[in-house]
């Protein structure tokens, strides 16, 4: 598939979700939020590398990384890097335990959603790891945010607009305070949840 219309062309996995007009979502209200200054960015829960390649690509200063707990998911992220000519580190691992060595000044995450029970599932496991909260939930996204946001970072979390207030009380358990809650592009049911540090 194309990232945009003429631009480079990346792949996907068969058997894992399909890319969706969420990572354009995500990505646009990155570009819209943040001008093109160095920064360290994280896509957190990566998947093929939608995001941060398309981040890379339209702000070539900043540093993005990508963490992505399907293995098959993160090789295939690196192999797309390597199509669209840019060098992206892309980390295989839990966002659980993840602990980055340099904070990040911006991590952005199209997470998992689904609370479990909540949907039918996929025969495919793939799928149903990129959909329900099989690996960690949203206070574990937060967590991680918490734990890997440098002291005057932000993130940018896309999220079901019915999961706002629980999003609200989980982000004040972490010590994160919400900055705003805004529709996400194109998509009626979702909101970008726009966070930092409290205090900040």
């Amino acid at each position: 598939m194309e990232l945009w219309p003429g631009g480079p062309r990346i792949r996907q996995h068969q058997q894992a979700q399909p890319v969706s007009h969420a990572s354009v979502a995500l990505q646009q209200a990155a570009l819209d939020i943040f001008g093109p200054d160095p920064r360290r960015v994280l896509d957190l829960g990566s998947g093929c590398g939608i995001v941060a390649l398309m981040l890379a690509l339209r702000r070539p200063l900043w540093q993005v990384e990508g963490l992505e707990v399907q293995a098959e998911l993160n090789d295939l992220a690196c192999g797309n890097a390597a199509l669209c000519g840019v060098n992206i580190p892309f980390h295989s691992g839990d966002m659980r335990s993840f602990t980055a060595f340099l904070p990040y000044d911006l991590i952005v995450s199209n997470p998992p959603w689904l609370p479990l029970g909540s949907g039918k599932t996929s025969p495919i496991q793939a799928r149903n790891l990129s959909r329900f909260e099989l690996l960690g939930g949203l206070a574990d996204v937060l967590a991680c945010v918490k734990r890997n946001l440098a002291p005057a970072g932000q993130a940018l979390l896309l999220y079901p607009r019915s999961r706002s207030g629980e999003l609200g009380k989980a982000a004040d358990k972490t010590f994160l305070d919400i900055i705003s809650l805004f529709p996400a592009s194109g998509l009626q049911e979702h909101i970008i949840c726009h966070i930092r540090h409290k205090g900040q």
